[in-house]
């Protein structure tokens, strides 16, 4: 069910989408998807493939980033969220099953360009309570300049300054 919650002014998360949803997130103003859910977890949904094609077909550019929950710290799968980030236009809606694991990686993310406690207020303000990921945010920025990612693309230098990670306004629907 499309239920954006906005973290930023050109990003939202929410759960799990249906077919229907596409039109209503074209319409709500979005031009974008990211999809952080494996086709692979338990439970009837979207699959990626089918979404893809309801993507394109209401107008919105979609990408799979498939990531397990046990793997969402891992590299490889916050440099797929970002170069999601990178290439779709915004505004962006992502989801996975809750809308937490989508959020839990934009804040990945996010720590790579900005100050993790800036990253944890933003978080909090949209309503996502992750405080708890405090020092794995800190980590992760740590390791930010090490992304194989991050030192080829210089996209990722302008994503810093992008209205998908920040802005303290966040947009309604």
């Amino acid at each position: 069910m499309f239920k954006p919650n906005y973290i930023s002014a050109q990003f939202a998360i929410g759960p799990q989408i249906d077919a229907d949803d596409f039109a209503r997130i074209s319409g709500a103003g979005f031009r974008a998807v990211i999809n952080a859910r494996p086709d692979t977890e338990d439970e009837d949904f979207l699959r990626a493939e089918e979404a893809a094609g309801l993507a394109a077909a209401s107008g919105l550019g979609y990408i799979h980033t498939p990531t397990e929950n046990n793997a969402i710290f891992e590299a490889d799968a916050i440099d797929r969220f970002e170069r999601a980030l990178i290439e779709l236009p915004g505004p962006i809606f992502a989801h996975c099953k809750s809308g937490t694991r989508a959020a839990i990686l934009w804040a990945l993310v996010a720590v790579r360009h900005q100050p993790t406690e800036k990253v944890i207020t933003q978080l909090n303000a949209s309503g996502q309570e992750l405080r708890f990921l405090e020092d794995e945010l800190r980590a992760e920025r740590d390791s930010a300049i090490r992304s194989p990612l991050r030192l080829r693309d210089e996209a990722l230098v302008s994503l810093g300054r992008s209205p998908l990670l920040m802005g303290n306004k966040l947009k309604q629907p």
